[in-house]
């Protein structure tokens, strides 16, 4: 931090006011370092200045940039913890843990207000009435889950509009993986105690769920209902199965949930174990790279975006840390569940146990993605020797472009950040100034787009990385050059072709980079290779993956997308109900009235446009 900058910064404290509020560490651009909240805005603020305050010598790393501040004052310290929450997601700062939810956890979803509900897979929870249950850690626990759930309680998994158009039943029901409510195979109230169950098991309420299912089989039996007495075992035997996997239990039926945290330096990782009915149901481990702030305004900030995010919240959380202002957090979790929450640091006991387990879990993930980053440290430091790299390249980007005879032309980047792909800074760019099939000119106005925006934001790679021989390396150098990036490596990388059919040689690539008149050639027994190689089809899928999504759209379109009044769901229902666009073209305006929300007015409409 200048002089100048110092002095700017104490005044702004000085200004403040000791009311509750979320306060913005600025940098001299004006971009947000870092976002905390307060009971008392000035006070907070000074204890940053102050010699000796908590977690001194991370806050050295903050105020080494942080030039002014700013604050925005609330009514309440629970208005300044959403506050917080909202303005981490918007500004993503440097200093602070970003949990990312909308992207990376999942939830199901379940509307039981429908006569035959079903559960779908969500990524932002709403305030719209119906159930949700997560966050799942990753799309692959959800999809276990609900294969779990499709063999013990068949449930529909159709849409809305397939269930009221269907006629006859799918492939489910002869699987027996759906009981056809869209034909009546199934009455609403059999339907209904499907439901309950499945959201007993899902609420993690296992053992009352499994009392209920054998009453029911014992009375089924003694009803001489045997076939249905039979099904019902089945599930018995499932849902056994899947409590045998559970090895601890708490002597009390608890509801809690348990955070332990482990550190090394700016690297954190906090473990999550679910203790449900007693028995752990699930648990995750979140790990951050650039934690410089106090473990406990961490923890705090970690939990608010956990539950604001859409996390059931549980009667109880046990933390292994102090945190600060958590009768706030107690009152705004309480708020959300709509009974009473409390934040616990055990020190023995059944709680204190369990956050010892916790504990044993984050040490081994924090060893785990030590050892992880070790490796790939030795890794970047031989490619830095390899290729004569200037800079360590800690953050790789690597840029290609997709298209066909160039149509839908589309640019992709991706990010590698010592040695692992950061997929929240890969990017898509839609080629805007080029036409036809001129790979050098789409190269160029990707990295022109690229190197441009990062220089505003202080936002750039050690090494630039393009798909491509000499021709696109020349104009990857061009670019920096031209708009005074310096300290950027660049190279080129590109598969060895031999053979009358210019065949691309699997495991060869030739490295070309500047200065020599040779391209390396690398064989593919060299791990550094294999970092390269791995960085550029990333590129490669996630340009092509986005290609394809884009054709697909417009070979998906229709004469129907540009009717005013026809939107998605009439579009599917008069596909459905006429077959093609030509049939509706010929069918009659009563005709098309028929389709439910289809009115006269809309059905002449329909006529005129396709005529």
């Amino acid at each position: 931090m200048t002089q100048s900058g110092q002095h700017r910064l104490k005044d702004d404290i000085e200004r403040l006011t000791d009311d509750p509020g979320v306060y913005l560490f600025k940098d001299r651009s004006g971009k947000v370092l870092y976002v905390g909240k307060a009971k008392a805005l000035r006070t907070r603020a000074r204890n940053y200045l102050r010699e000796g305050a908590d977690g001194r010598f991370h806050i050295q790393f903050l105020l080494a940039k942080a030039e002014s501040i700013d604050c925005i004052v609330t009514a309440t310290e629970q208005e300044a913890l959403i506050l917080e929450n909202n303005l981490i997601k918007k500004y993503q700062p440097r200093y602070n843990i970003f949990l990312k939810d909308d992207k990376t956890y999942v939830h199901l979803r379940m509307d039981t207000r429908h006569p035959f509900p079903r559960l779908t897979v969500v990524r932002r929870p709403r305030r719209d009435g119906a159930q949700y249950y997560g966050p799942f850690a990753s799309a692959g626990s959800v999809r276990q889950t609900m294969r779990t759930l499709g063999r013990i309680f068949p449930m529909r998994t159709c849409t809305d509009a397939e269930l009221d158009s269907r006629k006859r039943p799918c492939l489910y029901y002869y699987i027996k993986r759906c009981p056809a409510p869209c034909v009546g195979k199934i009455s609403g109230d059999e339907y209904a105690e499907t439901v309950r169950r499945v959201t007993m098991f899902l609420k993690g309420r296992e053992g009352e769920l499994l009392k209920k299912l054998r009453d029911r089989m014992d009375l089924q039996a003694a009803e001489r209902q045997y076939e249905a007495a039979a099904r019902t075992r089945d599930q018995v035997y499932s849902v056994q199965r899947i409590l045998e996997r559970q090895h601890i239990t708490s002597a009390k039926p608890a509801e809690r949930d348990i955070f332990a945290v482990e550190r090394a330096k700016e690297k954190l990782v906090v473990q999550r174990l679910s203790i449900r009915d007693g028995e752990v149901s699930g648990g995750a481990a979140y790990v951050f790279d650039r934690a410089v702030m106090s473990t406990g305004e961490h923890l705090a900030s970690f939990l608010s975006q956990y539950y604001l995010g859409g996390a059931p919240v549980p009667g109880e959380i046990v933390v292994g840390e102090d945190i600060p202002d958590v009768d706030a957090l107690e009152e705004l979790f309480s708020e959300r569940r709509k009974k009473q929450v409390k934040v616990v640091v055990p020190k023995r006991g059944e709680r204190a146990a369990q956050l010892a387990l916790a504990e044993t879990n984050a040490r081994i993930a924090l060893e785990d993605t030590s050892a992880a980053a070790e490796r790939n440290r030795d890794l970047l430091e031989d490619l830095q020797e390899l290729l004569s790299l200037e800079r360590f390249p800690r953050r790789i980007e690597c840029y290609d472009i997709s298209n066909i005879q160039g149509t839908d032309a589309v640019g992709s980047g991706v990010c590698f950040i010592d040695g692992e792909p950061s997929k929240g800074l890969y990017r898509h760019y839609r080629i805007r100034t080029v036409e036809g099939s001129d790979d050098y000119g789409m190269m160029r106005e990707v990295l022109e787009r690229r190197i441009a925006r990062g220089q505003g934001d202080g936002d750039l790679p050690d090494l630039l990385v393009v798909d491509g021989g000499r021709g696109q390396l020349g104009v990857a150098l061009d670019v920096l050059e031209r708009l005074g990036a310096d300290g950027i490596d660049a190279v080129g990388i590109a598969k060895v072709r031999e053979g009358a059919g210019n065949r691309k040689v699997r495991g060869k690539e030739r490295i070309h980079i500047p200065g020599l008149p040779e391209p390396l050639l690398l064989e593919g027994n060299s791990a550094a290779l294999y970092l390269l190689e791995r960085v550029r089809d990333e590129a490669h899928r996630f340009a092509i993956t986005h290609h394809k999504r884009l054709r697909g759209k417009k070979i998906g379109r229709s004469a129907l997308d540009d009717i005013p009044g026809v939107g998605p769901t009439l579009k599917t229902r008069l596909l459905s109900e006429f077959g093609s666009v030509s049939r509706i073209r010929r069918a009659s305006v009563q005709a098309l009235t028929q389709v439910k929300g289809v009115s006269p007015r809309l059905a002449r409409a329909v006529k005129d446009a396709l005529s």
